[in-house]
């Protein structure tokens, strides 16, 4: 078994059991980005979750910044742990590493690796609807921070849940980077965005998804979700509150945080 296959198995157990560890074994560690998505390639091919869609992360300079990162980072959603809007979160707090508002996608035709390069103009002939939505922050391994954008790759992209609201069909008529977003904790703000911190536009992260994923040898499909990055955060919020993003006109979606 190989050191991927290995850091794989401790990361998907992890996950299942709502545990975190302090740090993968020193030998198991990714040393560079390429092992980290070995890591991931291996998450995929031996966990027995199913792919529902993908995930892009580190969509501003902030985020890129802070994981040492020179462009976003890329990661599966997993069927099991996609939620209709809203969730509640019973277990597991101590793999929950925070909350983001972010611009979700699904796809109503196949986008081949072939078809690649894609732009934001070819990719949108792809899109069936947009979605307010929140990704969950996991973090399995506390030293994760650490590893910068090693770490979030290799562990499951940093997720632990996608939360989807209301689909809008029409979101052509919708100026997406100019969208506001309202990040709440208990019907507090505690910051604001918009479409603009997700790659100067959310359909910009689809873009790069779907050219990223083509030189994996990977490729997105009709009915998948995408999830487009952090519009906010990740920002945490206490146990036992409710976790808000409001989109305006593109709705809102909420995450029940419980003990």
């Amino acid at each position: 078994m190989s050191n991927a296959e290995k850091a794989a198995d401790l990361l998907i157990a992890a996950r299942r059991d709502e545990q975190k560890m302090d740090a993968l074994p020193t030998e198991l560690e990714p040393a560079t980005l390429a092992d980290a998505y070995a890591i991931q390639d291996a998450i995929m091919a031996r966990t027995d979750l199913s792919l529902g869609g993908w995930k892009v992360a580190l969509t501003n300079d902030e985020a890129m910044a802070r994981a040492d990162a020179t462009e976003p980072a890329a990661g599966p959603l997993f069927a099991q742990h996609i939620v209709a809007n809203p969730q509640t979160i019973e277990g597991g707090a101590n793999t929950v590493g925070g909350f983001e508002c972010e611009f979700a996608f699904k796809l109503a035709a196949d986008i081949p690796a072939s078809g690649a390069p894609y732009t934001a103009e070819t990719i949108a002939s792809a899109i069936e609807a947009v979605y307010p939505a929140v990704e969950v922050v996991g973090l399995r391994i506390a030293n994760r921070p650490s590893l910068g954008v090693r770490g979030t790759v290799a562990d499951h992209a940093g997720n632990y849940s996608f939360v989807y609201g209301d689909a809008v069909t029409d979101w052509q008529r919708l100026d997406l980077p100019n969208c506001g977003v309202r990040h709440l904790v208990d019907g507090q703000e505690v910051a604001a965005s918009n479409g603009a911190n997700v790659l100067g536009n959310p359909i910009n992260s689809l873009a790069w998804l779907a050219n990223h994923l083509a030189g994996r040898g990977y490729e997105m499909k009709a009915g998948q979700w995408v999830t487009a990055g952090a519009a906010t955060g990740p920002i945490p919020a206490p146990v036992g509150s409710k976790m808000s993003a409001d989109f305006g006109p593109l709705g809102m979606v909420e995450v029940n945080f419980t003990s």
